[in-house]
């Protein structure tokens, strides 16, 4: 009985990751940005709607119940403006999250057009992995 040596083993190829599954994180990624896509576009909405309450209340208060305090109007101004920013980060966050989800969509589109016709052949053939083009020059 012989024992095999390294050598004679069969080569393979180890990989962490497959088509499929870099094509599915890639597809996963698009639904994920779409989503936080979403959530941004709310959120910034949200925040316009209490900015425009914010103001409608700080007229009510100094209006109606003689609340004209500097330290109160001030704190008022600086909550508008805190809110202002996070309508504008939320929009900012909102457009980063599209492009993302756009990049992500456009490149599992790639991956599909140039790696897929390369694996169906592989797998058409009965290989277990493509061979490389160095194995087939002379």
């Amino acid at each position: 009985m012989t024992t095999p040596t390294p050598n004679a083993m069969a080569s393979r190829h180890a990989t962490d990751i497959s088509l499929d599954g870099a094509v599915n994180a890639l597809t996963q990624l698009t639904t994920a940005g779409m989503e936080t896509y979403d959530d941004c576009q709310n959120l910034a909405k949200q925040a316009r709607r209490l900015v425009t309450e914010l103001e409608v209340m700080g007229n009510d208060l100094a209006a109606n119940h003689n609340v004209v305090g500097p330290r109160t109007v001030r704190a008022l101004a600086v909550l508008m403006e805190s809110v202002g920013m996070l309508v504008v980060n939320a929009d900012r966050m909102a457009k980063a999250a599209l492009n993302a989800a756009e990049l992500a969509e456009a490149e599992e589109t790639a991956m599909e057009r140039d790696y897929r016709p390369t694996q169906t052949a592989t797998i058409d053939a009965g290989l277990a992995a493509p061979s490389a083009r160095i194995h087939n020059e002379n």
